[in-house]
């Protein structure tokens, strides 16, 4: 997977091999990301002793939780050609970060733990003046970021004219890393490079022969990332899946 940014910018060297010509773009845009909730799941990767509070918890125990994100910010950078008939491919350069709202529904074994002695994760001794492990996990510290790069291609309806709505597609690598810090405490972090996918839909309207402004809704779904945690001995999995929304000026290399 760290070849996939090679494969893709060998790729668009075979899509753009002129980009002098008339038809080219140059585009920016900016947005909001709507990531959605990641269903973490993993296991333990070693036995946790019991202790004088707590009972023992088998390598093996299955572990996971729900996270829910804030809204984040998306930039996009794009190098696209036109085809005559309203088709045309792009390169697309993208960064994107959200933080976190809150973590919940902590599992282990399959049986929520939200409401137990936070000492059941430290292995500390329990107490009636311990939160519990909702309200520790409740805090939302730590983010979601991710860079990636994508092949993509669309189709403009009413491409002869000056408002052209939009539909497209597109294929690339997504580098995803998740920062888990419930209440400060360091859960755990992860990064992969992974295949993503994206579908979108857009509008785009034309000031003049020299500039365009658009908007568009992507989808995207870059994958499951592979987190190692900290404060116990586990493994899961994060997804990411997010909605942008994003306004967006092009500039087309000469004239149609």
């Amino acid at each position: 997977m760290k070849k996939f940014p090679l494969i893709l910018a060998a790729l668009a060297a075979i899509l753009f091999p002129s980009l002098a010509s008339a038809q080219t773009y140059v585009g920016v845009s900016v947005g909001a990301t709507l990531p959605e909730d990641s269903k973490n799941k993993g296991a333990f990767t070693a036995d946790v002793p019991a202790t004088a509070s707590f009972p023992a918890i088998a390598s093996g125990t299955e572990l996971g939780w729900t996270t829910k994100f804030d809204t984040g910010y998306n930039i996009s950078a794009q190098v696209g050609h036109r085809f005559d008939g309203g088709f045309r491919v792009e390169g697309e350069f993208n960064y994107n970060r959200a933080g976190i709202d809150t973590h919940r529904n902590l599992t282990v074994g399959g049986t929520n733990i939200d409401g137990v002695d936070s000492a059941v994760l430290t292995r500390g001794a329990a107490s009636a003046s311990n939160p519990t492990v909702g309200t520790v996990i409740d805090s939302g510290i730590g983010k979601q970021q991710s860079y990636g790069i994508f092949a993509n291609a669309y189709y403009d309806f009413n491409s002869a004219g000056s408002f052209q709505p939009y539909v497209g597609g597109g294929i690339g690598g997504q580098k995803v890393k998740f920062d888990y810090r419930p209440s400060d405490v360091d859960v755990g972090q992860g990064r992969d490079t992974n295949f993503a996918w994206q579908l979108m839909a857009g509008a785009t309207y034309k000031i003049g022969p020299g500039m365009e402004i658009y908007g568009q809704y992507n989808y995207r779904d870059a994958g499951s990332t592979k987190m190692n945690l900290d404060l116990l001995p586990a493994e899961l999995n994060a997804k990411s899946k997010q909605s942008v929304f994003s306004l967006g000026l092009r500039i087309p290399l000469g004239g149609e």
